[in-house]
């Protein structure tokens, strides 16, 4: 009889997973204030159909059979949320969609940074399930999702893994090394699997967004797959137009290869030279790395420097040959799996780095909220603010009350403003450059 309940059983999984129609489900690409992207990929050829529902009546699309679909929805309201289902073939897939608030919104923001993802999905799969109780605004990747991005089966693991947290949170990823893999092929393989803002001299691998009051830049670190040459100019000129700008009042970067490091692969004596001083420059606020496995803060040049290479791939330890620079630059490290959760408020910034058993590593904090907050530290520690950003920062300790902040809530539903306009691009057939 047990042995009959196994067999049905089976024979129900396998049955439910040949029902699905999607080869890799929904997940979101690029907000800004008026819309959002969602990709797929089918299994089988059929028609899609798309229903967007957010306080008025639901608007619905039907999509031509395609492979890979890129659904552009256009026509939302700034900072709204709405809920969204996709019906192909027989299987229908759900979630949540949040448009970014108009550029220089004085509103909080919560983003969540993680990266090398790579090698292990169970590690990967624990640290997603912390990230999405989290709630944050939107994902921040360093790169490495993958071991090697040329093997498609390898794509297919991550967005499986990622599932239910790319169904509702807009995901902005640097490429990895191991993401290019197999170069052309690889490159082919991240662009028909993204959709990135093209604004880069090297469009989607190298990019730049606003969320708010905040300007990210999305570099790509690997200089044998590209010109750090040709990328120095475009920064110079993003960050320029940054800091002109009233209502950017932080700006951060994301690259996968860490300035500073003391873990295996140490720190990119190329970067520190031809970035680091573009950064101290215009003040960037804080740069998010990954590469080395491990946590490391970092402080030069009035900049923090996070290393979040905690998502799944082997855990490194402190490297053997490190260099002065390096030693003398990194406050922390602990080899451990982990994420950052990032709160900015008015001018304050809090980034808490968090283990994948949900207890904190430390939060590091700097400027002003509006109003300021009151700050309770625990026994021993203490918030410390951090200075301008051509003297060095002073180190900011860890405080359990810091770590126990709750992120932002959900947005309450708003109706669609204006027509809702729906764009499908083909991958098959979307123009690469």
């Amino acid at each position: 009889m047990r042995a009959a309940l196994c067999l049905i059983a089976t024979l129900a999984v396998a049955s439910t997973a040949r029902a699905d129609d999607f080869t890799v489900r929904p997940y979101l690409q690029h907000a800004t204030p008026t819309s959002v992207t969602i990709l797929w990929e089918a299994a089988r050829l059929a028609p899609a159909t798309v229903t967007i529902a957010g306080g008025g009546a639901p608007r619905t699309l039907t999509i031509a059979p395609t492979p890979r679909a890129e659904v552009v929805i256009d026509g939302l309201a700034p900072a709204a949320r709405y809920r969204y289902q996709i019906a192909l073939g027989d299987t229908v897939a759900k979630g949540e969609l949040t448009t970014a608030p108009v550029p220089g919104s004085p509103e909080p923001i919560t983003f969540v940074v993680y990266g090398d993802s790579r090698s292990s999905a169970d590690a990967h799969r624990q640290l997603v399930e912390r990230v999405r109780a989290e709630v944050p605004d939107f994902l921040l990747g360093t790169g490495d999702m993958v071991d090697d991005g040329a093997r498609r089966e390898q794509w297919l693991e991550f967005f499986d893994v990622e599932g239910g947290l790319l169904a509702d949170n807009v995901f902005y990823p640097a490429l990895g090394n191991h993401d290019r893999q197999g170069r052309a092929r690889s490159a082919e393989a991240y662009r028909a699997r993204f959709a990135l803002p093209a604004d880069g001299p090297d469009p989607e691998r190298v990019y730049a967004f606003t969320y708010g009051p905040a300007r990210f830049l999305v570099l790509d670190s690997n200089a044998a797959s590209f010109s750090l040459t040709d990328q120095t100019a475009w920064i110079e000129r993003e960050l320029a137009a940054a800091r002109q700008d009233r209502g950017i009042r932080h700006i951060f970067v994301v690259m996968h290869h860490p300035p500073y490091s003391v873990s295996l692969h140490g720190g990119q004596r190329e970067l520190r030279e031809r970035w680091t001083p573009l950064f101290e420059r215009y003040g960037v606020a804080a740069v998010f790395s990954g590469h080395d496995h491990c946590y490391q803060r970092a402080e030069a040049g009035g900049i923090y420097y996070f290393v979040t290479g905690g998502a799944g791939a082997p855990l490194y330890a402190r490297g053997k040959r490190t260099t002065a620079i390096d030693r003398a630059a990194v406050k922390r490290y602990e080899r451990v799996n982990h994420y950052l959760r990032v709160h900015v408020v008015g001018e304050r910034i809090e980034v808490t780095a968090i283990r994948v058993d949900g207890t904190p590593i430390e939060t590091t904090a700097w400027g002003h909220a509006e109003p300021a907050p009151t700050l309770v530290a625990a026994a021993g520690t203490a918030a410390v603010e951090r200075p301008a950003p051509t003297a060095p920062p002073t180190v900011a300790a860890a405080t359990a009350a810091s770590a126990g902040r709750s992120s932002s809530g959900p947005l309450a539903p708003v109706a669609v403003v204006g027509a809702l306009v729906v764009a499908a691009a083909l991958a098959w057939s979307r123009r690469r450059r």
